[in-house]
C-alpha cells in the first residue's frame, strides 16, 4: 500500500498515482477517438470531393465515434469524483479493446501489415495497463464509498 495521507474514514486523500495513470490513459484513448474522428472526417470530404463513393458510411462511422470519445472523457472525470461505477465500467469496456486489439493484431499478422501489427500493439497495451492499474489496492481504496 502506498503512504497517501488518509482521511478520516481510511481512504486516500489525494489520488493515488496508479489512480492518475488509469485516468491518464483514459484521456490518452479519448485524444485517440478525436483523432480517428476527424481523420475520419478529413478521408469522407476528401473522398466527396473527388466523386468517390463511401463518404456516407465514413461520416456515419465517425458520428458513431463522438460519444465513445465523450463517455471516455466522462470516465476520466468521474475518476476523479471516486465514481465507483468508473472502475467497473472501465475494466468491462477495457477488456473489449483487449478483444479487439487481439483481432487487429491476427488481421495485421495473417497480411503482414507492420503498421497495423503497431496499432494492434497500442489497442493491447494501453487498455491492457488501465485494467492492471484499475486493480491495484490503492485504486480499490480511491473508489471505495
Amino acid at each position: 500500500m502506498s503512504e497517501t495521507a488518509r482521511i478520516p474514514d481510511g481512504r486516500p486523500r489525494r489520488m493515488p498515482a496508479k489512480v492518475k495513470l488509469a485516468a491518464a490513459g483514459l484521456w490518452f484513448e479519448t485524444a485517440l477517438f478525436v483523432v480517428a474522428v476527424a481523420g475520419m472526417f478529413m478521408a469522407a470530404h476528401d473522398r466527396s470531393s473527388h466523386g468517390q463513393s463511401g463518404a456516407g458510411q465514413m461520416v456515419l462511422a465517425g458520428l458513431f465515434l463522438v460519444p465513445i470519445a465523450g463517455f471516455w472523457g466522462g470516465c476520466a472525470l468521474a475518476s476523479v469524483l471516486r465514481a465507483y461505477w468508473v472502475r467497473v465500467v472501465t475494466v468491462c469496456l477495457q477488456a473489449c479493446f483487449v478483444f479487439g486489439g487481439l483481432v487487429v493484431l491476427a488481421v495485421a499478422l495473417a497480411v503482414q501489415d507492420a503498421a497495423g501489427v503497431v496499432v494492434a500493439v497500442v489497442f493491447l497495451a494501453v487498455p491492457a495497463a488501465i485494467i492492471g492499474l484499475s486493480f491495484t489496492s490503492d485504486a480499490r481504496e480511491w473508489f471505495r464509498r
